[in-house]
This record gives structure tokens, sequence and C-alpha cells, in this order.
């Protein structure tokens, strides 16, 4: 029965992405051909090429942000040559694609990659790579940015819980507890714990 009441609230929240968003459901591009790994997330406003999604192929736990979008096809000469050029676009698994990214056709994303928000990825990148800019390039190591981030958590005065997100309830208390702690903190983030998949289960 519990299995049943998920599927109707996940079919209920992509109606509500769809009508706020205009997003089809994963369901849609996987059944026109759409390869999609285990864990797979994507959030609202995503676009992953409707007439061309079957030239897409996801791997495990990859999680797409806020209005990324996946282009399998350039029809930018076809008015001129009657010809419309398409590609395929793979992503390698434990890949994030940041908010506002673009992906191009003929493009292979490899494992562990960070694509920044905001960036255009017109070439293949390699495994452990993070990539930022239009047109995309390499600016590090996936390993190296983690390494980097567990430093910055573990001098942290304070971490947070997960009940300090819109997720968790956070009550408007605990909202001005970290507004607190970041005016305190000038330039510095706060951290917030908690899993993933947890956050995404919302």
């Amino acid at each position: 029965m519990g299995r049943i009441i998920e599927k109707i609230k996940m079919k209920i929240n992509d109606l509500i992405k769809f009508v706020q968003y205009g997003d089809l459901p994963t369901s849609y591009y996987v059944k026109r051909g759409m390869k999609v790994g285990k864990n797979f997330n994507r959030q609202s406003g995503t676009r992953l090429d409707p007439s061309n999604c079957w030239l897409i192929t996801i791997g495990d736990d990859v999680n797409l942000a806020n209005k990324v979008q996946i282009i399998a096809h350039d029809y930018s000469s076809c008015k001129y040559t009657e010809h419309c050029r398409v590609g395929r676009v793979i992503i390698g698994d434990r890949a994030f694609i940041g908010a506002n990214a673009t992906i191009l056709m003929n493009v292979k994303i490899g494992e562990d990659v960070i694509v920044s928000a905001g960036s255009v990825v017109t070439k293949d990148v390699p495994d452990n790579c993070v990539v930022s800019g239009v047109p995309a390039e390499i600016v590090g190591h996936t390993s190296d940015f983690v390494g980097w981030e567990q430093f910055q958590i573990a001098k942290c005065e304070k971490v947070f819980d997960r009940s300090y997100t819109v997720f968790g309830g956070a009550t408007r208390e605990k909202q001005e507890e970290i507004l607190k702690y970041l005016d305190e903190h000038p330039g510095e983030a706060a951290y917030i714990k908690f899993k993933f998949r947890e956050r995404l289960s919302y």
C-alpha cells in the first residue's frame, strides 16, 4: 500500500511541475528512448530535448539542478541546408549539473563531474573534473573540491542540521539563527548537514 501511495505522490508531483514549469516527467523521456540510471534526480524547469531524448544516456546517481538544458540536436543551419544535426549526450555516474547549465550535442561528461551553474558544455569532460564557464573549461578536480569543502566544514563553528531547511520544516527562529550566523561570519557560508537523497525525496 505504501508503494502505491508513493507512486501516486510522484504522479501528482510530476503534474504540478508540468503545470508550473512545463516540465515533462522523466517517464515521458524514458518511454521515448532516453536511458536513465538509478537514483536519477532532476529539479524543476529541466529540458531534456523531447524530440531527440533517445540520444541521451544518463548514469547512476546523477543530479540535474533547476533549469538544466540537454540538447541533442542543432537546427541552426536547417533553414539554409534543409538538414539538421543530431548527436549523443552521455552523462556519467555521480555527475552534478548546476542550475541553468546547458549540455550540447556530441558531449560525453565523465564520472564524478561537477558542472557549475550557468555553464555551457560544448565538448567532452573527463572523469573527476569541475568545469565552469561559457564555453565550459576545466577549473579543477572534483576530489580537490570535495577535500576543500570538507576542510571548510571542519573549521566551521557550527554545522546546522536538516531542521534548518524548508524540507525539514525550518521555523522562523531557525531561519533567524542562520541569518545571525552569516552576519557574524561575513564572506563565509553556513553548512547544513543532510543526505542529498533525503533532501530530494520531499
